[in-house]
């Protein structure tokens, strides 16, 4: 009789969570390996393939397809980046008043999108196609807008619970972004100027509901 094979007992559950982890940060580190190469190689005047970006990065053609499906998506996602408002930007002449950095957030970030429309599509496809094509499901999004819309609920810290601001910020999140400008746009077929009108009215909305939630609940 063939001897059995042993099975191996599974991962302790906090070795399993370290190895996950571990390489999720090994992903992030290479795709931003392959993002600053591009940067590099489109400041010195190059217009790169995605195997000469791949080459600059030090890593192979077929790990650098992996992140980006062409050179025109991460070429997009770069110039994008370069354009992208920081936190600082936007908040740091603007007070303490939830709504109004609320506001400023969304303005700045739906304006900067429809500004760079087709990247922005391109860069959502992107994402789409390499998520797709993952056997474990994980996401190509770098979630931009969560720093600054973080930064804008802020002063809402001690007027609402934490589970109060997640959701705040989740909500934010729906229509300060891609996802909105695209519904906006190809679903309700709006004009750029109608989507700012809507996306800015959804977005003062949320911060008016959740204020009022905190309110009843006493706050924290």
């Amino acid at each position: 009789m063939a001897e059995r094979r042993a099975l191996k007992p599974p991962l302790p559950g906090g070795r399993a969570a370290v190895m996950d982890t571990g390489r999720v940060n090994q992903k992030q580190r290479t795709r931003q390996a392959l993002f600053d190469a591009a940067g590099q190689l489109l400041a010195a005047g190059a217009r790169p393939t995605l195997a000469d970006v791949a080459e600059h990065a030090l890593v192979s053609k077929a790990t650098a397809y992996r992140y980006f499906a062409s050179a025109d998506a991460l070429i997009a996602e770069v110039m994008f980046d370069r354009d992208f408002p920081s936190v600082e930007q936007v908040l740091g002449p603007i007070g303490n008043e939830p709504t109004t950095r609320v506001l400023a957030v969304e303005a700045a970030v739906n304006d900067a999108l429809l500004s760079h429309e087709q990247a922005m599509r391109m860069i959502v496809r992107n994402a789409i196609d390499m998520t797709l094509a993952e056997t474990d499901g994980t996401a190509h999004r770098t979630g931009r807008r969560q720093a600054l819309i973080a930064a804008a609920v802020e002063p809402l810290a001690k007027a609402l619970k934490p589970a109060a601001i997640k959701r705040l910020r989740h909500a934010l999140a729906l229509v300060i972004g891609p996802e909105a400008i695209l519904a906006a746009r190809d679903v309700c077929g709006l004009s750029p100027q109608e989507t700012r009108k809507v996306t800015r009215w959804a977005a003062e909305a949320i911060v008016a509901h959740a204020m009022t939630d905190g309110a009843r609940a006493g706050g924290r």
